[in-house]
């Protein structure tokens, strides 16, 4: 069940997310309002994740446990719109110059989703994971180029 404008509305106030939701939803539909809330929501949750990660004492490995149960039980496909949103946040970060570093991070990222896209015995998975090896050497190589690089 999708949950109304309304639930999002009041699980922004719940959650004390940051911003106006009047002006989040400004001028747009039905579908669009409650999608413009989710994104909001979804950025709070994560920011509250980290907090309470750092504030824990699971180490890497139980972390990994911890987000493969979750998002299990909430859908497979949560992983790859996780990715999906790391390579967002790097494409926006990179602006409209070239930029070596995100480049080849935005590259690498790309190979990781082919990886992910064509997992089992799909006859790509050669490929990809070429891609993927292939990206990560480059990537390497600009950051040793580029040692000072606030990425």
């Amino acid at each position: 069940m999708e949950p109304t404008t309304d639930d999002l509305l009041r699980a922004m106030t719940v959650l004390g997310v940051p911003g106006d939701p009047l002006y989040i939803m400004r001028d747009l539909d039905d579908e669009h309002r409650r999608l413009a809330l989710l994104a909001h929501l979804t950025a709070a949750l994560e920011a509250h994740l980290a907090s309470a990660e750092d504030r824990s004492d699971l180490g890497v490995e139980d972390l990994a446990d911890l987000h493969w149960d979750a998002d299990r039980a909430a859908a497979s496909a949560l992983r790859r719109a996780r990715l999906a949103r790391v390579q967002h946040t790097v494409w926006r970060e990179r602006g409209k110059q070239p930029d070596p570093v995100r480049d080849a991070a935005l590259t690498t990222l790309a190979a990781v989703a082919a990886l992910l896209d064509n997992a089992g015995t799909h006859p790509m998975l050669p490929d990809a994971a070429a891609a993927l090896r292939d990206a990560a050497d480059h990537l390497s190589t600009v950051l040793r180029a580029t040692p000072s690089h606030p990425l």
